[in-house]
């Protein structure tokens, strides 16, 4: 639903600078987990000893690394360690930046967290480092008063920890980590027992976050809690742009993402307690994003929007959304509000678990004459239940259209068939028909646009949009009859 994205998440706008640095230069290499398919990613290397070096120390290409320990953390999992940890960052920051290394150990950080008044605990150039997540541990001492780690600058990065919020749930919207700025990258971490969200970013230019492991122990039944928030800057006019969120392993709550030409993609999400696995920003909040090959199950709950939790919400226009899969929610599976977008080879199956009586694989909805899915194109799609027919099967149509005069939306070799009720619902009002009742695979014929044409054969020979053998033959197919 529109009103479960808000524009409280505001944040101060930092202007965006490009270039990544390495966090490199000591002896034993963590591979990030990520596998994307741009090169932009580095390889982090970190010394595995866990005793403390006796000060800053520069290498002769004139990096400076520090180890938390010198500056009199323990990581015992007693000790408060928090004043170690902003002294070892401001000396960084003060020095310009480079890698902070925190050893093995579990390090109690204070509920006020590591960020000194006013000052970012990771800025720019700085690259707080752990030997990895099961073995580096910040671990909050009580009902957070503050972000835990607020990080903000360009060309900084967080790897290789884990941030215990030990399910605390402030009154106040605070994350484990913060994001703001350009060029910036988590990734490989894990951030665990969530209260409100685990990592927010505000804005910001070419970062990711990726290879993640986030979870929350119990929904908390409110929209003041997500595994990842991304909105904007600077009171709502400045979005993320060419952000990756990207293999992360994600329970208990879902991904909200406002911003433009960005990817959402191989994401692995289960038990969302709110809204939807992934949910984006209608029209004005997001465009022109990648959602690709990631799997939303297991959504649960009739939510205070009086919506039950879907698999996928996604309201950006001139998208492309491929190759997802969404079951066993208690929703819907995919729903599209966006104009202009190309759905293909998606797989939306066993949906409904809650919402018995209405439900379906995939909805064209309509909020407003801008915001709806108008224009788009569905190719390759395929939704059923495959349980036995009657009091099992909770998936009741393959595709519905939401009232409100949705037009010219096209479908292309979908199967629609094998759910409780039928393959489609339509809703005309206003509109014209775009599918056929009686047959989920039926296309209405008409001409795409040029500028559609266009964008089909860019996602056809798109190596890096995940799609099956089939959907891509699928589609190449269309385009030659066009």
């Amino acid at each position: 639903m529109a009103s479960k994205l808000t524009s409280r998440f505001v944040g101060q706008a930092r202007r965006l600078l490009f270039f990544l640095v390495a966090a490199a230069s000591v002896s034993l290499a963590l591979q990030l987990q990520s596998g994307y398919a741009q090169n932009a990613r580095e390889q982090v290397t970190l010394d595995t000893k866990t005793h403390a070096i006796t000060g800053p120390n520069v290498d002769k290409d004139g990096q400076v690394t520090v180890d938390v320990k010198a500056f009199g953390a323990v990581g015992d999992g007693v000790t408060n360690d928090t004043a170690a940890f902003k002294a070892a960052l401001a000396s960084l920051s003060a020095a310009g930046g480079d890698l902070c290394l925190v050893p093995k150990g579990t390090y109690i950080i204070s509920a006020s967290g590591i960020t000194a008044p006013f000052i970012p605990a990771v800025s720019s150039g700085v690259h707080l480092v752990g030997v990895g997540r099961e073995a580096s541990i910040l671990k909050v001492n009580g009902m957070p008063t503050s972000h835990l780690l607020q990080c903000d600058g360009d060309n900084w990065s967080v790897e290789g920890l884990t941030f215990d919020m030990q399910d605390y749930v402030p009154r106040r919207m605070l994350s484990a980590i913060t994001c703001k700025g350009a060029n910036w990258r988590v990734a490989n971490c894990a951030v665990i027992k969530i209260g409100r969200f685990g990592i927010s970013a505000f804005g910001g230019d070419n970062w990711s976050i990726e290879g993640n492991y986030i979870s929350k122990t119990e929904a908390t039944g409110t929209y003041d809690n997500q595994s990842i928030l991304v909105s904007s800057a600077s009171a709502g006019t400045i979005y993320a742009k060419n952000a990756r969120i990207i293999d992360n392993v994600i329970t208990g709550s879902g991904i909200i993402f406002w911003g433009d030409n960005s990817t959402i993609a191989r994401n692995r999400i289960s038990g969302t307690g709110f809204g939807s696995g992934i949910c984006t920003g209608q029209s004005k909040h997001a465009h022109a994003l990648h959602v690709t090959s990631n799997i939303c199950t297991g959504g649960r709950g009739f939510d205070q929007n009086r919506t039950w939790v879907s698999g996928f919400e996604l309201w950006t226009l001139n998208s492309v959304i491929a190759n997802n899969t969404a079951y066993d929610n208690d929703g819907t599976g995919i729903i599209v509000g966006g104009q202009n977008s190309i759905v293909i080879g998606n797989h939306s199956y066993n949906n409904g678990a809650g919402a018995r009586g209405w439900s379906f694989g995939f909805g064209a909805r309509y909020a407003s004459s801008v915001d709806n899915a108008s224009g788009s194109i569905f190719i390759g799609n395929s939704t059923h239940d495959p349980r036995s027919r009657g009091s099992s099967m909770t998936q009741t149509y393959g595709y519905v259209e939401q009232p409100g005069g949705l037009h010219d939306i096209m479908h292309v070799e979908n199967d629609y068939n094998g759910n409780k009720i039928g393959p489609t619902k339509y809703n005309n009002t206003g509109g014209q028909l775009n599918v056929a009742g009686a047959q989920g695979s039926h296309a209405i014929r008409m001409q795409i646009s040029p500028a559609m044409k266009d964008r089909l054969k860019a996602v056809a020979g798109a190596q890096d949009i995940d799609m099956s053998d089939i959907a891509r033959r699928t589609l190449r197919e269309f385009i030659d009859r066009e």
